[in-house]
């Protein structure tokens, strides 16, 4: 399994959250824009890529148990909705690559630590 420690340090993500737990581990991962088809397959295992900002992103991830939200392409949250993820113990993470481009790297990292 993966954490969040590695996921971080490989693809230089930028933790917006605080205490993060840095051993929280996923085995999967999934890229969507709408809250429906996340809300339909991310899962306690699943970390969920969005462009997304708004507070909604937190009733998906929290109603889900999601590992960690990363926000991709640069998109910035309000201090508020990172305020509330705090509040609410959701893990958000920042990057500043294309959603593909994150998401194929991510695949990548995947499928290495579960063949190594």
């Amino acid at each position: 399994m993966m954490t969040l420690r590695s996921l971080i340090d490989k693809l230089k993500l930028s933790p917006l959250t605080q205490n993060i737990d840095m051993n929280t581990s996923f085995t999967n991962a999934y890229a969507s824009d709408l809250l429906s088809n996340a809300l339909a397959i991310v899962d306690p295992d699943t970390i969920w890529i969005t462009v997304q900002v708004h507070g909604n992103i937190l009733g998906v991830g929290s109603i889900k148990q999601c590992p960690a939200i990363i926000i991709s392409e640069g998109s910035m949250p309000s201090q508020e909705v990172i305020n509330k993820a705090n509040e609410k113990d959701i893990q958000l993470l920042a990057s500043q690559l294309p959603t593909f481009e994150l998401s194929g790297l991510l695949y990548s990292l995947i499928k290495e630590e579960q063949s190594g």
